[in-house]
């Protein structure tokens, strides 16, 4: 009986750390079409390319999916948040996008226009960069320190935002003045 709990307890603790066993955000490709004003938002070429060729000290990355029903209700939160990190003195140092865990071209663009999401979501069919990054639920949310090609994680957040306010006054205060 104590043998049960007690594999049951390393399981669950298993499961809680998983998504922060990397320290290091990884340096996924990221594929999907955006705007040429998404481009020069996140100060990225032409193409394909990866997490690292984002032009920013600091990313916002929410990995979601279409048909996650938490990531829908949500939805407007985030919007909100990137409304409010772009008018605050944070936002030169700031950039959002999305990943779509297991989503196509076809349901990312039918959930930035459903949702209203301004910044660059995009796709991942095959869950690549959803495995890369420990195969989270969603929705998941990293703010990931880009100076110097660092990538570190220095927050995460896995499921329903409950005080977007909070959330975000927590999330601004990691970036240095």
């Amino acid at each position: 009986m104590h043998r049960r709990i007690l594999l049951s307890v390393v399981c669950l603790l298993l499961l809680a750390t998983s998504a922060m066993a990397h320290d290091v955000f990884p340096d996924v490709q990221l594929e999907g079409k955006i705007t040429q004003e998404q481009r020069e938002y996140l100060g990225v070429p032409e193409g394909d390319f990866k997490i690292s060729n984002i032009n920013a000290d600091f990313l916002f990355v929410e990995v979601f999916s279409m048909y996650c029903p938490i990531c829908q209700r949500n939805a407007p939160s985030v919007n909100a948040m990137f409304a409010d990190a772009l008018a605050s003195d944070k936002a030169g140092a700031l950039r959002f996008l999305g990943i779509g865990a297991g989503n196509t071209p076809f349901e990312i663009a039918f959930y930035q226009k459903k949702f209203g999401v301004e910044f660059p979501l995009f796709e991942d069919p095959d869950y690549v960069a959803h495995k890369a990054v420990g195969g989270v639920g969603t929705p998941a949310y990293y703010l990931v320190d880009m100076r110097e090609g660092k990538r570190s994680i220095v927050l995460f957040h896995e499921g329903e935002i409950k005080d977007k306010a909070a959330f975000l006054k927590d999330l601004l205060a990691l970036i240095p003045e």
